[in-house]
């Protein structure tokens, strides 16, 4: 199938596509390849993080990485990492508790303006931003249906609170990476 011919893209045109797209309203947004460094190594390292804290957690939680979230038939995204209190058996299909994004210089307007207002209406409770190249983590929370900077630091120790568990955030060595 070409996509040069057909508007808007569906869930159902987007499940049959080849190689990495996220569709946002309708549009077909072809994803860059996977960048190894330093996307990857973070990712894995913030992955690491809320795991290890989700282990010690009674309540039942989960991280997944680069899965997609089926927002509706027009919209699918592939956030970094989403949190999510219910177990996914294929796709995300409810809000997460908990979305990260990993800007990348390809990223990062897309992270930080559709992704921002989408995950906020569709009521993802807490939205993290992590940008390597400025050193710097954001996290907005889901207060009276619009999002507030809770928290805005590029060190310590970052503690997040999502469905009772107590996620630990070691910013200081996520830098030690770059």
């Amino acid at each position: 199938m070409s996509l040069a011919y057909k508007l808007p893209y569906t869930y159902e045109d987007y499940k049959h596509w080849q190689g990495d797209w996220e569709l946002i309203n309708g549009e077909a947004i072809v994803m860059t390849p996977s960048p190894i460094d330093p996307h990857q190594t973070f990712l894995i390292t913030i992955g690491t993080d809320i795991k290890t804290s989700l282990d010690k957690c009674k309540k039942p939680c989960y991280i997944y990485a680069e899965l997609d979230y089926i927002i509706n038939e027009f919209n699918v995204f592939r956030p970094d990492i989403a949190i999510t209190c219910q177990k996914v058996v294929d796709f995300i299909r409810t809000p997460p508790k908990m979305v990260i994004e990993i800007l990348s210089p390809s990223t990062a307007l897309k992270d930080t303006t559709i992704k921002f207002q989408t995950y906020q209406k569709e009521g993802v409770e807490l939205y993290m931003m992590v940008d390597y190249s400025l050193r710097q983590v954001k996290l907005f929370k889901l207060i009276n249906f619009a999002y507030k900077k809770i928290e805005d630091k590029d060190r310590g120790l970052m503690e997040i609170e999502v469905n009772e568990c107590k996620i630990t955030l070691h910013i200081d060595t996520w830098w030690d990476l770059l």
